[in-house]
């Protein structure tokens, strides 16, 4: 029905989340902290708004006349209030997009925010996570706390921070639990329930890391914002081995994963996707959620015991299991897995799978589902817009974003998700890396001319030398780990991997690197400033996003 391009509205970034659809419009925010308010019929722009700094990665949230963005941001960010680092939340006028008020949110090495916002009764809440804690040096790692964050949704005005892990629990060594994803809320008791990350350090797990927590958000209580009741899902290692031998496996840089053998043998089991909260068959309240082992827990509300649980993934360090959230339609479950490339669907009442329907979009299925009328929907990383028969999972629809779309020549991957209103489906498209983004409207018998679309070419390589980050360097590091220049000559850095990268000097002087880059996205080729001047010798370089990334640089005479 119609596209919306960052780029061509006048913005920039990519879209990783799902679109919001509120009083007729939609919004959605970008990698490059562009936030924008559309309509939802027509597709044309009704505001922009550029964050001072930093990414939206997550859907905003809208309530009461404000549009609430998290924004990730590792650097100084003018005009929030509490300090000037880390991320933050932006509240702006649904209307016109004007800022209302910006408020800092944690001030940790390493902090982010991939959660989405979310307002309960004039509270705005929040979770902060630190994947670049997590992927840093052990000074950041061993000692980042993630959090639940509650925030007066109409000054901004921080009211409570809860760590997942208690603070009198530090001083043990236990770290890591980041929160993610969306809570949900059950309006009847004022309760909120959220899944929480891996921890930090091995032969440290907290009950309260790799765990479903419960928290009182009713601010009328003297116990508002803590932690009321806990759940703990698989341990780290899948099951708990805590009584056998930790064996570290040689050279296998921490925190990649699997960290080793036994107590140690992490493979990064967070739970990271978003819970669903429904009535089991004896009325009482149930709180579901999938985590990556594999495992679509199901607990009492009340009590925080388990209902049930059924396993519909193999467990795959770092990448595997349940990344996606997950969606219900009032009788099943349905969800994504990553490595495979598949969703499946679980009985909400006989607690059995039902169906499994492989994605033809490729391997990393880690995008949310939605469901509406009996069809269940997502993108893939191959750029489909997918559909199956919620009932049989057989396949409806295997559509090319591109097809018909404004998308031109840009690449139509996504890792977001769709939503689904007034009768249309409106999908994002984005995987952190890009420059331009797409909202897409799709809706029976519309048409928009369009051409096809494809992922960007990398134009300038070889002209000048070149660091390449190539695909799925966050894990590998850069393609070109040793580089060479003339004193005096010129570098560039280009990335074709799907996240953004930069390169930075290991070393500084008066305060800033010796040399860098910008933030690239995938096909875009940037200069490292500042490398001309380098006198012989040999300099390090690392991403400022992923620090596991390093190089050498040789300066030759």
């Amino acid at each position: 029905a119609w596209t919306l391009s960052s780029q061509g509205a006048g913005g920039e970034g990519d879209f990783t989340a799902t679109p919001i659809v509120v009083d007729g419009y939609v919004f959605a925010g970008t990698n490059r902290g562009w936030i924008f308010a559309m309509n939802a019929d027509t597709g044309q722009l009704i505001w922009k708004t550029k964050a001072p700094v930093g990414s939206v990665n997550a859907s905003v949230a809208v309530a009461g006349g404000l549009v609430y963005a998290n924004v990730s941001a590792p650097s100084r960010v003018p005009g929030t209030t509490g300090s000037d680092t880390g991320p933050y939340m932006m509240a702006l006028d649904e209307a016109t997009g004007a800022v209302r008020w910006t408020t800092f949110l944690d001030s940790q090495v390493g902090a982010d925010v991939y959660a989405s916002p979310l307002v309960f009764n004039g509270t705005v809440i929040t979770g902060v996570s630190g994947s670049a804690a997590e992927l840093g040096p052990k000074a950041d790692r061993y000692v980042f706390e993630g959090s639940l964050n509650f925030l007066d949704a109409a000054t901004g005005q921080f009211v409570k921070k809860t760590y997942a892990i208690p603070q009198e629990d530090w001083a043990d060594g236990y770290a890591g639990g980041g929160i993610w994803a969306t809570p949900a809320v059950d309006a009847a008791t004022s309760t909120a329930y959220v899944g929480v990350g891996n921890p930090f350090q091995k032969e440290k797990e907290h009950p309260n890391t790799d765990a479903i927590l419960k928290f009182d958000v009713d601010r009328s209580h003297a116990g508002f914002g803590g932690i009321t009741g806990v759940y703990k899902g698989n341990f780290d290692t899948y099951a708990d081995v805590h009584n056998l031998p930790c064996v570290p496996i040689p050279g296998n840089k921490p925190p990649y994963y699997p960290q080793g053998l036994g107590a140690c043998g992490q493979i990064d089991l967070d739970f990271g996707a978003s819970p669903n909260l429904f009535t089991g068959p004896d009325g009482r309240l149930q709180v579901g959620e999938a985590q990556k082992a594999g495992v679509y827990h199901v607990v009492d509300a009340a009590t925080m015991t388990r209902a049930w649980k059924s396993i519909v993934a193999p467990p795959v360090p770092t990448v595997g299991g349940i990344v996606g959230s997950t969606a219900y339609d009032g009788s099943n479950v349905y969800g994504p897995e990553v490595v495979g490339g598949y969703l499946w669907s679980v009985s909400g009442t006989k607690h059995l799978p039902r169906w499994v329907a492989p994605v033809a979009g490729g391997l990393d299925e880690s995008n949310p589902v939605s469901v509406a009328n009996g069809v269940v929907y997502n993108v893939d990383t191959g750029g489909f817009l997918d559909a199956y028969d919620a009932d049989t999972g057989a396949p409806l629809l295997h559509r090319p974003m591109v097809l018909g779309s404004g998308t031109g020549t840009g690449p139509a991957s996504s890792w977001g998700g769709v939503a689904i209103a007034r009768n249309t489906v409106y999908a994002a498209t984005g995987v952190t890396g890009l420059a331009n983004g797409f909202i897409i409207a799709f809706k029976p018998g519309a048409s928009e001319d369009g051409g096809p679309g494809g992922v960007p070419g990398l134009s300038g390589v070889g002209v000048n030398p070149t660091v390449l980050a190539g695909p799925g360097a966050y894990a590998t590091t850069y393609a070109t780990p040793v580089m060479s220049i003339r004193a005096g000559g010129v570098l560039q850095f280009a990335n074709a991997d799907l996240p953004q990268h930069d390169v930075v000097a290991a070393d500084s002087a008066g305060g800033a690197p010796l040399f860098r880059s910008h933030l690239a996205g995938i096909g875009e080729v940037v200069p490292v400033t500042g490398a001309d001047k380098l006198a012989q010798g040999k300099y390090g370089f690392y991403c400022s996003i992923h620090p596991g990334m390093t190089g050498t640089l040789l300066v030759l005479p």
